[in-house]
């Protein structure tokens, strides 16, 4: 098989020998393609050329196509329809997505926020699998490769120029302790730095949170005596113990009365937590990332 440089060939060439071995008439290809026929005879030899073959013969008094023309027709047929879809906006179904689609959360987005998510896809898309890793388990790469279609996390200025973010809903704290916490139910500022902490480490990142940024400012520090991964967790310990735990109004509001806590509020000013979610910019245009972050959007102004 000789070898081909496609640099040196014009593609439009391909449109024209379809029209060519469709009609068998030159001046009648000519037609249909809205040019003259010298035009369209000089592209006949100029395909003649290019795959070594006559492509249309006379037989009587009308031209025929020749074995191999009439060989390669269904493969062009294929080749051109396969180019109209590559270059064209093909319609979006999410009824016929099929596969599985790969999310990165923090334990927060996957207890609030996931349920709903999960029942939207199931509606939309039935034939469509989730997997969700842990966000702190994500490298910014993996977005930007593929490998997760969408994560969900806390904004942050120093996120990467090649990856989009989106606000999806905003939080206040919540202060939770077990019922009959020696502490009562209303903490001044001071007495809320003396007590010991829980700090729940969702993205696996033990530096100081919004909590202790805002007691730095006073010139206060509370005792965080254990850190850990999971809201779940936490409030577990913190039912049986005087340990008190600051979180997310969403979780806090949710299960305070699931495990006999009381939930008061943060004696401390702290800036909102602004949840988002996280894409790579090479899937902003992308039909179905775009599909599943207005299903996002809509799970996220549920969450209460």
């Amino acid at each position: 098989m000789r070898e081909v440089d496609l640099r040196g060939i014009d593609l439009n060439l391909l449109v024209l020998l379809d029209a060519l071995i469709e009609h068998r008439n030159v001046t009648w290809a000519a037609d249909v393609m809205h040019m003259s026929q010298p035009a369209m005879s000089r592209a006949l030899a100029r395909l003649r050329k290019l795959i070594n073959d006559p492509i249309l013969v006379r037989g009587g008094d009308r031209l025929i196509p020749t074995p191999k023309a009439i060989a390669l027709h269904p493969k062009l047929k294929r080749l051109l329809n396969d180019i109209t879809h590559l270059v064209s906006d093909a319609s979006f179904s999410p009824e016929q997505l099929t596969g599985c689609i790969t999310l990165a959360a923090t334990d927060h987005e996957m207890i609030i926020f996931l349920p709903k998510l999960m029942t939207l896809i199931a509606q939309a898309a039935p034939q469509l699998d989730v997997t969700v890793m842990p966000l702190f388990n994500i490298a910014p790469e993996y977005l930007h490769n593929g490998s997760i279609d969408l994560a969900f996390g806390v904004a942050q200025a120093n996120l990467p120029s090649h990856l989009c973010q989106e606000p999806l809903y905003e939080e206040t704290y919540i202060t939770l302790m077990r019922r009959q916490h020696p502490a009562g139910n209303c903490l001044s500022l001071e007495q809320f730095s003396a007590l010991n902490h829980v700090q729940v480490t969702a993205t696996g990142n033990s530096g100081g949170s919004a909590v202790d940024t805002a007691l730095d400012k006073l010139g206060l520090h509370r005792r965080i005596v254990l850190q850990l991964p999971s809201f779940i967790t936490a409030l577990a310990v913190v039912a049986t113990s005087d340990l008190v735990v600051t979180l997310p109004a969403s979780i806090a509001k949710r299960y305070a009365i699931q495990h006999h806590l009381m939930a008061i509020a943060t004696p401390i000013d702290c800036p909102p937590i602004i949840h988002i979610s996280i894409w790579s910019g090479v899937r902003d245009a992308d039909p179905a990332n775009q599909w599943l972050r207005k299903l996002v959007r809509k799970a996220a102004s549920q969450v209460e």
